[in-house]
């Protein structure tokens, strides 16, 4: 459509300009050679092979030069045969065309350095696009515990300090796999990997968009539960993840049964900083393993 346009211009222009040439040369024999009415009518065929140029651009250049050169041995005609005004005629035709040519090699500049900077802009673009996306993939890898494609300590220590700066209440269920160290010294670290991928598969299933959940060392794992929440709620979430564990994980030759035990600290009853929570949580997880394991123990100042 846009083609079919344009080529419509360039037609009703170079009507224009060929009947303004005939035009021109009627009243050029109707005036006995008068220079009046044909310097009036070379200026419009001027204007008209401009706008050629400038709508039109490499095709209505090459038009406008035809059309130019038309007028120009039209007018030169006109001098062999007698007629010295026609002299106008040529001189301004040959200057139209050098103006036209100078008109087309601008825009062409012009339209060149608007390819450039647009070029250099979707680079940009581009360039922007894949630093974002590597941003975000060390972001990833520096968030992601590379085993269980959990969140990592760093993760969650950077949501708890977040919480804390925002004076967000929350609770932290710090837990360790108990006798974790037996099953790597009895069936070796490859299944000790399986052990470990398999409880972080049921803690993210568990905790799902609920909560925040992160391997946060060897054979440790932790949540975060934004918000205020009983110690009934805790123990139930506990009594869940215990039950959760308690299925044994399949291995080559043998099922393997797990349990943990679960340190629990509040922000900001148990702790204003970050550091001094976990602190407090493993000292909990320690309680628990010391009172018999597979249990749960609340911080306690005691």
């Amino acid at each position: 459509m846009k083609e079919k346009t344009k080529g419509l211009n360039i037609a009703i222009l170079v009507i224009c300009t060929l009947a303004f040439m005939f035009l021109s040369t009627f009243m050029t024999r109707l005036t006995g050679g008068m220079a009046t009415y044909q310097g009036i009518v070379t200026e419009i065929q001027v204007i008209i092979t401009t706008i050629i140029v400038l709508t039109n651009k490499k095709t209505g250049f090459w038009v406008a030069i035809i059309l130019t050169a038309i007028n120009i041995f039209g007018a030169t005609m006109g001098v062999l045969t007698g007629n010295k005004m026609a002299i106008v005629g040529v001189l301004t035709s040959a200057v139209s065309a050098s103006i036209l040519t100078i008109i087309y090699f601008f825009l062409k500049k012009v339209e060149q350095q608007h390819q450039e900077l647009l070029n250099q802009y979707e680079q940009m673009i581009d360039s922007n696009r894949l630093m974002q996306e590597k941003d975000a993939a060390l972001k990833i890898l520096a968030y992601q515990d590379e085993l269980t494609g959990m969140y990592n300590f760093s993760y969650f220590c950077e949501k708890m300090t977040e919480c804390i700066n925002q004076n967000t209440a929350f609770t932290v269920v710090y837990m360790d796999l108990d006798n974790f160290k037996g099953v790597n010294d009895s069936f070796g670290p490859e299944v000790g990997d399986t052990v470990l991928k398999a409880c972080a598969e049921r803690l993210s299933g568990y905790c799902g968009n609920r909560y925040i959940c992160a391997r946060t060392s060897g054979d440790d794992f932790a949540i975060l539960i934004s918000g205020n929440t009983t110690e009934a709620d805790i123990l139930n979430m506990t009594e869940q993840i215990r039950k959760m564990f308690a299925e044994p994980v399949s291995v080559p030759g043998t099922a393997i049964s797990i349990t943990a035990s679960y340190g629990i600290v509040s922000y900001p009853h148990d702790g204003k900083v970050t550091e001094t929570l976990l602190e407090n949580a493993i000292m909990s997880v320690y309680n628990a393993k010391a009172n018999g394991k597979d249990r749960p123990c609340f911080f306690s100042q005691a």
